[in-house]
């Protein structure tokens, strides 16, 4: 494979943080362990990075005598999520564990799950303190801004104009990104690129290829699209493989491998990065237990 192609895959750290949890809960108890109902809501279904961290789940309640019931919108909207959570909890399960559409929508109804005696994660993205027990969160939030920047000018490779496909402009964990990229930015960070916009595809295939198209309209100079979106950047790739601009602007982001194989191999993407999203799964099912 040419180096230029490689994956680029950063080494970042997961992230635990627990809130007003007493230490004494990791202790496990010496005798049998029940079985453990489990609701994860994800931010939609059909989305590829959330099937990893679903995986993840999988692969740890196999030994944790813990039953994973998976349920999600079919759009990522701000409230979509909480019909989910209600129904979690008329079902009294164990706990639930949601990636968040909203930092601030859902938490009036996960706050009444923790009051019935739930536990409640939040996985990839984050609420209030206030609104859950424990949030996993797949890196450190506070440098992935700067490295999206970075990353975008190293498929450049010199200055330029290029743009963000983000997911919904709600959703909690794109927007943290997105806002240490400008803190960077506007810090003096690869002055030589211009983020020129910043669009929404919705975490949906049609919408993400729909704004990718109407940013190559729209800049004739753009250079790249970074996509920190395993949907928007797929998305971007396939309409710039049947384009004409194809190799002339540069798709990156955050992808899987399954979803950006073909558009490594003809050309179209340089570059791309993931962590294993199956770890957050595996983490949160682990975690419960132990709560």
């Amino acid at each position: 494979m040419n180096k230029s192609r490689q994956l680029l895959v950063p080494v970042l750290s997961m992230s635990l943080i627990l809130t007003g949890i007493n230490a004494s809960f990791i202790a496990t108890s010496a005798t049998a362990a029940p079985k453990y109902k489990v609701t994860y809501i994800p931010k939609n279904l059909g989305n590829p990075y959330f099937d990893a961290i679903v995986g993840g789940f999988n692969k740890a309640a196999k030994k944790l005598k813990m039953k994973v019931k998976v349920v999600a919108p079919a759009q990522a909207g701000a409230t979509d999520q909480i019909p989910y959570i209600e129904a979690a909890i008329q079902q009294k399960v164990t706990a639930i564990a949601i990636s968040p559409n909203d930092a601030n929508a859902l938490c009036p109804t996960l706050k009444r799950a923790m009051k019935q005696g739930i536990i409640v994660l939040t996985v990839n993205g984050d609420t209030a303190a206030s609104c859950r027990q424990a949030s996993i969160t797949p890196t450190d939030f506070a440098v992935l801004g700067k490295y999206l920047v970075d990353q975008t000018a190293k498929v450049m490779g010199g200055p330029g104009d290029w743009a963000f496909l983000s997911a919904t402009s709600t959703a909690p964990d794109q927007n943290s990104w997105l806002a240490g990229a400008k803190t960077y930015i506007d810090g003096g960070g690869q002055p030589t690129l211009k983020l020129v916009a910043t669009v929404y595809g919705d975490d949906a295939p049609e919408k993400s290829a729909t704004e990718a198209s109407a940013l190559l309209a729209k800049y004739p100079n753009l250079k790249a699209i970074n996509a920190p979106t395993t949907v928007g950047i797929a998305a971007a790739a396939q309409v710039l493989s049947t384009s004409p601009r194809k190799g002339k602007v540069q798709v990156t982001g955050l992808g899987t491998p399954n979803q950006m194989r073909q558009y490594i191999k003809d050309g179209t993407v340089k570059s791309f990065s993931l962590w294993d999203p199956g770890l957050q799964g595996q983490i949160a099912a682990n975690l419960i237990k132990a709560m």
